[in-house]
Order: C-alpha cells, then sequence, then structure tokens
C-alpha cells in the first residue's frame, strides 16, 4: 500500500485550489482570457481556481513568483510571448528566472498584433507612413507596450529602412492613447489593447502582422500584402507549470485546458478581439515552448534591438 502513495497522490488531483499567476494587470486581455478559464477549470476540477495578478518589469515578477514555486500543478502560469521568449533573448541573466524553469502545459491563444494609426492619420496605406518617413528622417515615433511590440518597432524600421525613434510603454494601452492623442506617430499592439480604441474609430490598423489577413478584421491588409514580407508577429498566451510537476498532473491540465478553451464563451472572445484559440496537447505545447524561444532569440539577434532602446 505504501508503494502505491505517490500515485494516489496524483489521482487526487487537485484536493485544494489551484493559483493561476497573470504577469499583466486586471482587465488586459490576458486577464480577461484567464478568468473564463478560471471559471470552466473550477467547473471541471470541483477546486477554486484562483486568479493572481502580479504585473510590472515585463511580466517578469510574475513569471518569476510562478517559476520558484512549488511544482505540484498548483500555481501555474499565464505565460505569453513576452514572459516566456522574448525576455530570454532580452534579459538573459537578469529576469530571475530561465526557461527551463518552466514547462508547457496548454495553449489558450494567439493573434497576431498590427500596426495602428491614428483614425484620422493621413497615412491611408503602409506606403504612405514609409515615404513619409523616409521624407521625414527622425521625426516620427513608434510606441510599443512590450518586449514583443519594441522587437516589432525595431524590425519594422530596420526593414523599411527608417529613422524613427522607439517610445516604451509599460502596457500597449498606453502606447495606444498616446497614439490617438497624437503624442505618438504609431504603435505596435495586440488587437484586444486596440479593440475599444478601433471600435470607437478613434484608431485604425495599417497592416497587419501575419501571413494571412485576420478573420476577425478581413479589412486588414498585411504587410506582406503591402510589400514587406519578413515583418510577422504573433502575439499568443500559454499556460506554464514550473519545472517538476509529474506527467499525469500535467496531462490531467492539459485536458482541462483544452476543454475549457472550446468553451463558446472563450471561442467567442478571442473572435470578439481578433485572436483564435490553440489546440496543443502536451507534446506539441512543450515543442511550441522551444520553437518561440529560438525563434525570438534569433528576432532579437538579428535585429540588434536592446530592451528599451
Amino acid at each position: 500500500m505504501l508503494g502505491a502513495a505517490p500515485t494516489q497522490a496524483q489521482d487526487a488531483f487537485p484536493s485544494r485550489p489551484i493559483t493561476l499567476v497573470v504577469p499583466f494587470g486586471a482587465g488586459s486581455g490576458t486577464d480577461i482570457a484567464t478568468r473564463i478559464l478560471a471559471k470552466s477549470m473550477s467547473e471541471q476540477l470541483k477546486v477554486p481556481v484562483l486568479v493572481d495578478n502580479k504585473a510590472g518589469a515585463n511580466g517578469a515578477i510574475g513569471a518569476q513568483a510562478a517559476a520558484k514555486a512549488k511544482a505540484d500543478g498548483y500555481t501555474l502560469l499565464i505565460g505569453s510571448a513576452t514572459t516566456n521568449a522574448v525576455n530570454f533573448a532580452f534579459f538573459p541573466g537578469k529576469l530571475g528566472y530561465e526557461a527551463s524553469q518552466f514547462q508547457g502545459v496548454a495553449g489558450l491563444s494567439s493573434s497576431p498584433i498590427s500596426l495602428y494609426v491614428e483614425a484620422d492619420s493621413p497615412w491611408k496605406k503602409l506606403p504612405d507612413l514609409v515615404a513619409d518617413a523616409k521624407r521625414n528622417p527622425g521625426k516620427l515615433s513608434c510606441g510599443s507596450g512590450n518586449a514583443v511590440t519594441q522587437v516589432a518597432c525595431e524590425i519594422f524600421r530596420l526593414q523599411a529602412g527608417l529613422q524613427t525613434t522607439n517610445i516604451p510603454y509599460k502596457s500597449n494601452p498606453q502606447s495606444l492613447t498616446d497614439v490617438v492623442g497624437k503624442q505618438v506617430s504609431y504603435a505596435f499592439s495586440d488587437p484586444s489593447a486596440a479593440q475599444s480604441y478601433v471600435e470607437g474609430k478613434r484608431l485604425r490598423a495599417l497592416a497587419v502582422a501575419s501571413a494571412v489577413r485576420n478573420p476577425a478584421r478581413p479589412d486588414d491588409a498585411t504587410f506582406r500584402e503591402q510589400g514587406m514580407n519578413e515583418i510577422e508577429f504573433t502575439a499568443w498566451v500559454a499556460v506554464f507549470a514550473p519545472t517538476g510537476v509529474p506527467a499525469p498532473v500535467l496531462e490531467r491540465l492539459n485536458a482541462v485546458v483544452r476543454k475549457a478553451v472550446d468553451s463558446p464563451e472563450m471561442v467567442q472572445t478571442q473572435a470578439r478581439t481578433g485572436g483564435t484559440v490553440m489546440h496543443f496537447n502536451l507534446q506539441e505545447t512543450q515543442a511550441f515552448y522551444g520553437r518561440e524561444v529560438a525563434r525570438w532569440a534569433r528576432y532579437i539577434k538579428d535585429s540588434g534591438v536592446k530592451p528599451e532602446q
């Protein structure tokens, strides 16, 4: 009987509340999706699932806290391209956590980021902005609200051959607010942060950084369609656990999260904000994690972009 104890403990999972650490503020797109996820997980697992917002330092504060949690499945990180890919190349050895301290559990959602301009901007298409920037070197500025969008600003500048200034903010909504206020020329953002401004006709997307148009925004042309083939950036959100969680617990969590992302509420929320749900089994999630860490390291090396440059 004693030899069966570990298996019995895993079979009994969960026996107490689970905490989802969100490394961004309440009300963000990630936070909204996480609360839908928490509700579904709680209903499936019959235990409370709590949302703990630990924002700051480009998501590193929350990620660091989750990385140091006990590897038992009761503390999970709602990670993103910023916290679990870009940050590793941006701040090597300075984050307080490493890629090896996390293992992927399941995907949640993905959405291409876009370049947004003020609704009344004279730039109707991407070539208009590029031409204006070349006529006025050093005059235009690009707002970024996290590591992903900062890299996007820099790679766009390099690919287009522009002399522009990258202005970093603490969040995408803040950078977008300054685009609306004409304090910044344009900004990169995920569609969820821009949604209210777009619906209020205060911002519009000039180009989408994906291979194909976003089904939720079919009128928005891609960078590729407008002559820039190398500009493809996707914001994503996934569930991570501290390394060392037993495989049976990870498998159960993966199944629960996958069921949650298929719920009508989650699908509708993602579609409304321009995102799509990700359907990954455990092995696919972990492979995706490895690819993303490598891909963003390559982007940052190739561009030479530095944090808050």
